[in-house]
């Protein structure tokens, strides 16, 4: 991927950054004027985490942007695993709302009795926080696989556990109008637990990309076709990938005619390298190494030849 297409993607991030702050800061102000008027402990509770949203979404942002940024000389290989870093703090925040709203629903469970009974005004603010959340969860995930930024998805994955959040304010509400106010509490445990299901599954993935994990089998097999697809080469004598950020890095050793000039060897590395920047878009780098054929690659009919003669 080249360095216009990759600043384009942040450029993405970013913008969804921004507009998911902006829509927690309006969010954050409805709910709790909503929830503290209408008597809604639920939806109070809400309103802060969509305070503390905007923290999150605005270090989000930051990460997206540096991520982007040239390398330097403390930083040789770029920045591009701030953006995974980031997707691990972004994980940490959502598990760490939905122990919240667990523990917060498992206390409620023994106190029925002295919650108080809501009026209809938070549910207008908890629909409007469904609704706008749904599409914020829509419009961050078709940016997150357009752009493959892990960041992206773990913020698609927080909006979509905001939609749990205020989803269970709703059923509290309803619960407690209907005279079951104990709907309320065990929504928000069923609703944690999702929550933080999902929390794991982010921050699983980002620390799979942390830890240099590879290429999946179909993607290395595309690689391999590529590299082979070169009559130079005779074999494949190593293939490693690991993934950086949103794209990977390519390390190759290749088999190639022992025969072969110094030019014409460097002439097929170069060659091989070329290929897989072309055919693989999120590629970041690509090395190369030649090994000399040591007269027992089964089609090196070139060595075969030269050693009759010699």
């Amino acid at each position: 991927m080249g360095k216009p297409e990759r600043s384009a993607h942040t450029k993405t991030g970013v913008r969804i950054s921004l507009i998911s702050i902006i829509s927690s800061i309006l969010l954050s102000l409805l709910k709790l004027t909503t929830g503290i008027i209408g008597k809604s402990s639920a939806l109070v509770s809400d309103g802060v985490n969509s305070i503390s949203d905007v923290v999150s979404y605005t270090v989000v942002m930051g990460g997206v942007a540096a991520s982007d940024r040239e390398a330097d000389s403390n930083h040789q290989y770029g920045h591009e695993k701030l953006e995974s870093i980031v997707s691990v703090f972004l994980a940490l925040v959502i598990f760490g709302t939905g122990v919240g709203i667990g523990l917060s629903g498992i206390r409620n469970i023994g106190r029925v009795d002295t919650l108080a009974i809501p009026t209809l005004l938070p549910l207008l603010g908890a629909g409007f926080s469904i609704i706008t959340k749904l599409l914020l969860w829509q419009l961050t995930t078709r940016a997150a696989k357009k752009t493959s930024l892990n960041s992206l998805r773990a913020l698609a994955t927080d909006h979509l556990s905001d939609v749990l959040s205020s989803t269970g304010a709703l059923v509290g509400v309803v619960g407690a109008r209907l005279g079951y106010p104990v709907l309320d509490p065990i929504a928000s445990v069923i609703i944690a637990l999702l929550i933080v299901k999902s929390a794991v599954e982010v921050f699983r993935s980002a620390i799979s990309v942390l830890m240099d994990s590879s290429v999946d089998k179909n993607t290395k097999a595309q690689l391999e076709n590529a590299i082979l697809s070169n009559h130079q080469v005779q074999r494949i004598d190593l293939l490693r990938t690991r993934t950086v950020g949103a794209g990977f890095w390519v390390e190759v050793e290749i088999c190639c005619c022992r025969h072969l000039r110094l030019h014409e060897a460097h002439d097929v590395a170069e060659e091989i390298h070329d290929r897989i920047e072309g055919k693989f878009p999120k590629v970041r780098h690509v090395m190369v190494h030649t090994n000399p054929c040591s007269g027992d690659a089964e089609f090196c009919s070139r060595c075969k030849a030269k050693d009759l003669v010699e």
